[in-house]
């Protein structure tokens, strides 16, 4: 039995395959698969936008976040400024 990506968006599964492992190009892929740059998207059925979240959530407990997305600075240590 194949997941509702594989059965419906077989070309999600292959963009996410090929950056599977980089956390920063995974996070570049997830971005633009979630994000409407054209204005004319609907979104995603429900069934296969948890699939992504959850294959989200597999890809930074086993690889991490994206670099950007790592540094959280603690904006009441006085050594940082804004």
């Amino acid at each position: 039995m194949l997941c509702v990506l594989e059965e419906r968006f077989p070309h999600v599964i292959k963009r996410l395959h090929l950056v599977w492992g980089d956390p920063d190009a995974f996070d570049e892929t997830f971005s633009d698969l979630m994000l409407d740059k054209r204005g004319d998207r609907t979104g995603w059925p429900l069934d296969a936008w948890a699939e992504l979240n959850f294959l989200q959530s597999v890809h930074h407990l086993a690889y991490g976040v994206a670099q950007y997305r790592a540094f959280q600075p603690d904006v009441f240590d006085p050594r940082w400024s804004r």
